[in-house]
């Protein structure tokens, strides 16, 4: 059994952490995808843990997920870990990749344990239907704590596989091993594609808190430089971010912000902003912004309307 270092989490929050109810509340429901469906014929791995509470989105977290939010950070996150029939591999996180590699990173860790290359492995990353509730991505704590869970939850299906083919074939599993996707028999030189033993099951299957992992003197993946994952598409322009989305009848929002924090309208002319063809302008309660065909008129029937805020005393910055 591999050993991990015990890493201190007790240390104060950053301002923006702090939890708190939203200035403003817009009421929206988001459906909840079909989780089991969207994934298809596969074998699933969960981890479990105390106080687990799924992000959902638009939604109160419980109790469990309340205490958890309290807490400087979780002392487990959950992910999981889903080997499609094709053979692919997806891993959910709720950490995402703002620019730090992250992405990369853990994709090698999943691909160590798993003996295969990292174009196997499919990251999604904070999707709030999908990814377990893990604070979010701050503190810089994506590879003390994600990465050892992931590996763990790789490890755990590289022995199920393992499993898998010794029950199918009816061999010592002593003799079997992972590599480039493959189960295979040192003895009889069979082998079978992990995608083949997954294939119309859904198994559930609980990873060991003693799951051993591969010790980093043995590393041939994690730990190495290795291309930046769908970094030709950042070099070369093909990356769409989201200001190059763009979909039927879509309409840009720009928020007119108060002079200061938890300020309250006192009054709004919006008669410039009106007259600027085809924008809205949509006020609620303190809220009030504009909506547009483009951002250029939203801007500017924003920068339009003339609003007069009362504001209380602000704390000193």
């Amino acid at each position: 059994m591999s050993k991990h270092r015990v890493i201190d989490d007790s240390f104060e929050p950053e301002r923006y952490e702090l939890q708190g109810e939203p200035a403003y509340q817009f009421n929206f429901e988001i459906e909840r995808r079909d989780f089991f469906k969207l994934l298809g014929g596969g074998l699933v791995l969960v981890f479990t843990l105390d106080a687990f509470a799924s992000q959902e989105s638009g939604r109160q977290a419980g109790e469990a997920g309340r205490r958890q939010m309290g807490a400087s950070t979780p002392k487990e996150i959950g992910g999981w870990l889903h080997i499609a029939e094709d053979g692919s591999i997806n891993v959910f996180t709720g950490k995402v990749e703002v620019g730090q590699n992250i992405r990369t990173s853990l994709s090698q860790a999943v691909a160590e344990e798993l003996r295969v290359p990292i174009a196997s492995v499919r990251l999604t990353m904070g999707d709030t239907d999908l990814t377990p509730f893990d604070m979010g991505t701050f503190g810089s704590r994506t590879t003390p704590t994600m990465a050892p869970q992931l590996r763990k939850a790789a490890a755990a299906a590289r022995e199920v596989l393992i499993d898998l083919a010794a029950a199918e074939w009816k061999a010592d599993r002593s003799s079997l091993t992972v590599k480039d996707g493959m189960v295979i028999d040192a003895r009889s030189k069979q082998s079978v594609a992990f995608g083949k033993l997954t294939k119309g099951q859904k198994l559930l299957k609980v990873i060991p808190d003693n799951i051993s992992t591969t010790p980093a003197s043995e590393w041939k993946i994690a730990g190495k430089s290795v291309p930046k994952v769908g970094g030709r598409d950042f070099v070369t322009g093909k990356h769409r971010y989201a200001s190059d989305l763009k979909l039927p009848d879509m309409l840009f929002g720009k928020v007119v912000r108060p002079s200061a924090f938890n300020a309250s309208l006192v009054s709004v002319d919006i008669r410039d902003a009106e007259g600027t063809p085809r924008v809205k302008v949509v006020r609620d309660g303190n809220f009030i912004g504009v909506v547009a065909p483009n951002e250029h008129d939203a801007t500017m029937a924003a920068s339009a309307i003339k609003a007069e805020w009362k504001a209380e005393p602000q704390p000193p910055a």
